[in-house]
């Protein structure tokens, strides 16, 4: 059975999708095949993968293939079961499958928060919850994935709430500001009653078509992304940012969840710091290729690539071959 990892941060605007990508490329690079799962209705993974005109020439020509509409046997109480979906391969990497999103995922939302707090009116909802794991286990199993890394989306929804918790691992990004170290505190209350919650889950929908997986999702370790440097050390405002998130981490959060057991236990979580790649993501997004793989000829202009020691691409590409080691070695 493929590992999943999943990516989660109720705050916007933290490098969650950017990080996932450059990571899946990563992890494959080192031969492992990966299945990257768009759960945001926002889609930018989805656009990332395939082009702004593959990500429209994919909605045209394969219209079921997506993650709202691979539910929909479940959602739909259609009289079949859930089946896998097509999974395109990312352009330039055999490795890489990309479970589309959708635009209307959320219209999931209603159905779903209802059947997960337990007010489940038709037998049939009791498989809403299971279904998103069984149908990304599915479309894994097809195309004989090794890691599954989901994309959630920002905010605390039953969606997420669901997913975190068909996950073996989950890993939270974080920005460097004021606003991230506040979404710290805030998923140190969260969490542990969604931990609770998926407790009770496990047995109410165990008799349902979909049932959930029988594991604890567990806590893997936080990133630091998005920040800028100065003279090769992050300015002295954004270490003190950083240094009060990591404490936030070990001293509120981590505690909260070794308690649930949702944890694994670790010298040090913080897994990665990934500094603010500027305007080489607008680039890995024109080109299809992540930040680490980029030349001259995808950004025009070889002194940069070369002369500019701030954000060196050969710093990238160790930076999330570490980040890819630490996965495989931890998970």
């Amino acid at each position: 059975m493929s590992t999943i990892v999943s990516f989660f941060n109720h705050k916007g605007g933290v490098g969650k999708t950017t990080q996932l990508y450059n990571l899946a490329w990563a992890l494959s690079l080192k031969g492992k095949k990966v299945l990257m799962v768009d759960a945001d209705s926002q889609c930018n993974l989805s656009s990332q993968c395939l082009g702004e005109d593959g990500f429209e020439n994919h909605y045209i020509n394969f219209p079921d293939d997506n993650l709202k509409s691979g539910l929909a046997p479940a959602f739909e109480a259609r009289p079949s079961l859930i089946k896998p979906v097509y999974c395109p391969k990312v352009q330039g990497n055999e490795n890489l499958f990309l479970l589309p999103g959708s635009f209307d995922i959320s219209q999931n939302e209603t159905q779903l928060s209802v059947a997960i707090n337990f007010n489940v009116t038709f037998l049939t909802m009791t498989n809403l919850p299971g279904s998103f794991f069984h149908l990304i286990q599915k479309c894994a199993e097809v195309n004989y994935v090794d890691y599954i890394l989901i994309d959630l989306n920002p905010g605390l929804s039953a969606i997420n709430q669901t997913l975190l918790f068909s996950s073996n691992y989950f890993v939270i990004p974080c920005g460097v500001d004021y606003f991230s170290k506040q979404a710290i505190k805030s998923l140190a209350k969260v969490l542990p009653n969604w931990c609770n919650w998926d407790i009770k889950a496990k047995e109410f929908f165990k008799d349902s078509v979909y049932p959930l997986p029988e594991y604890n999702s567990k806590f893997l370790g936080y990133t630091i992304n998005n920040y800028n440097i100065k003279s090769q050390k992050p300015a002295k405002t954004v270490q003190k940012v950083v240094d009060e998130i990591n404490s936030d981490i070990e001293t509120v959060l981590v505690p909260n969840l070794k308690i649930t057991e949702n944890v694994v236990v670790q010298d040090s979580y913080r897994i990665a710091e990934i500094k603010n790649f500027n305007t080489l993501q607008q680039v890995s997004h024109r080109v299809n290729k992540p930040v680490f793989l980029l030349d001259s000829n995808d950004t025009g202009n070889s002194g940069y690539l070369k002369d500019n020691q701030e954000l060196s691409i050969e710093a990238l590409k160790e930076t999330f071959d570490n980040f890819a080691d630490f996965i495989i070695a931890n998970t």
